[in-house]
């Protein structure tokens, strides 16, 4: 019985280390694919700059822009945070030097009460005290007693050498995290006088570009470009995501038609299918009127595989949620997740803004289907107004 026992055990301790390794191998694998897709993605874009219609001066100045700005702000947060868990930690600090405080006056008063005791009993000498007692129960109490008062004023003493060393050594640290606060705020104000300007640069370049469409009217020219860009974008990543595996322990996204929430909370101001302009054109998407810097939510489970500016769409990110199906999120300010991230369902992936030469914030936001657009609102709920 026992050398077939054992035998079942090597077998399914091999059999896990295998899977182990598959499974290692898988994910290797996996990124080895997503990183080839990413640089695939990068170059097909640089060519349909190139070939699908020349970006003019003015849109390459918006590009350079909008991701000048995608960046400014992300180091803006970031040292935000920086300041705020800066401020937290003297807060703690703070409250660590009043309780050494409070534990250095107890101490003070402790000692004092020791050296008046020690006063009291005079300046007899220890000997002698002893020799007067007769009883030897008595010496040996006045021996104890002796014995206890040295050394816990002794121990106190020690103790509250430790706390004045304590008190010094949170100084320091209070005024080296000042001096971090001191850095931090100054890069705050020097990475936003920075930021204001170049959103005026921006400004003006958004105007220079609404005037030179409506001087040239190429308007509905150039939205069937910057389409018809997209379309080739999707078909491309649409090859490169076929062979992608997806975990099989999350919940499919073709289960959970019209329970999913929409990215942002907002006014839908174009719904799918309505005409655009007064060509034959239609939105093939929502677009949702929202507060600019707004959290942008993924409406899914998902890897992210592309997230970059696209002419038209601004900072644009895009999310295959496998077996055909995807999620574009238009119009950022600000992008979070980098191609190859996986996301989850209700994760802030962007923020609001209007990037791609929208003239108010709102977010532009598609579902594909195996690479076809399908109405966003069959697929997802309205989502609750932010708290004020």
């Amino acid at each position: 019985m026992i050398r077939p026992l054992i035998f079942l055990l090597t077998l399914s301790l091999a059999t896990m280390v295998s899977a182990t390794a598959e499974q290692k191998m898988d994910q290797a694998e996996l990124e080895k694919k997503l990183q080839a897709l990413a640089s695939e993605i990068s170059k097909f874009k640089e060519m349909l700059d190139k070939t699908h219609g020349e970006k003019s001066n003015l849109e390459s100045n918006l590009e350079f822009n909008e991701k000048n700005i995608n960046d400014l702000l992300k180091k803006i947060q970031t040292i935000e945070s920086d300041l705020s868990k800066g401020e937290d930690k003297i807060g703690r600090l703070f409250n660590k030097q009043k309780e050494l405080q409070r534990a250095k006056s107890e101490q003070q008063q402790y000692i004092s009460n020791q050296i008046r005791a020690a006063y009291k009993i005079g300046d007899q000498e220890y000997l002698k005290i002893l020799l007067n007692q007769e009883d030897p129960s008595q010496i040996s109490r006045m021996l104890t007693y002796y014995d206890y008062f040295n050394r816990a004023r002794a121990e106190q003493v020690e103790a509250y050498g430790q706390t004045i060393q304590q008190l010094q050594n949170v100084a320091v640290l209070i005024g080296a995290e000042n001096q971090v606060l001191v850095k931090n705020r100054s890069n705050l104000q020097r990475q936003r006088s920075v930021l204001l300007g170049v959103q005026e640069e921006k400004r003006k370049i958004l105007i220079a570009l609404k005037k030179e469409i409506s001087t040239t009217g190429k308007e509905i020219e150039k939205l069937v470009a910057d389409r018809q860009q997209l379309e080739l974008l999707i078909q491309r990543i649409q090859h490169g995501v076929a062979n992608l595996s997806t975990p099989t322990n999350v919940v499919p996204f073709a289960s959970l038609k019209g329970q999913l929430l929409l990215p942002v909370a907002g006014k839908i101001t174009h719904r799918f299918g309505n005409r655009r302009n007064a060509g034959k054109l239609r939105w093939t998407g929502l677009f949702i009127n929202a507060p600019e810097g707004d959290p942008v939510y993924a409406v899914h489970y998902g890897r992210v595989v592309f997230s970059d500016w696209l002419r038209g769409f601004g900072l644009l990110t895009i999310i295959n949620h496998g077996e055909g199906y995807m999620s574009l999120y238009g119009h950022n300010q600000v992008l979070y997740r980098v191609t190859g991230d996986w996301v989850t369902a209700g994760e802030t992936i962007a923020t609001v803004g209007n990037s791609g030469g929208q003239q108010n914030p709102g977010l532009y936001f598609e579902i594909r289907v195996a690479g076809k657009t399908a109405d966003p609102q069959s697929w997802c709920m309205a989502r609750a107004k932010r708290a004020a």
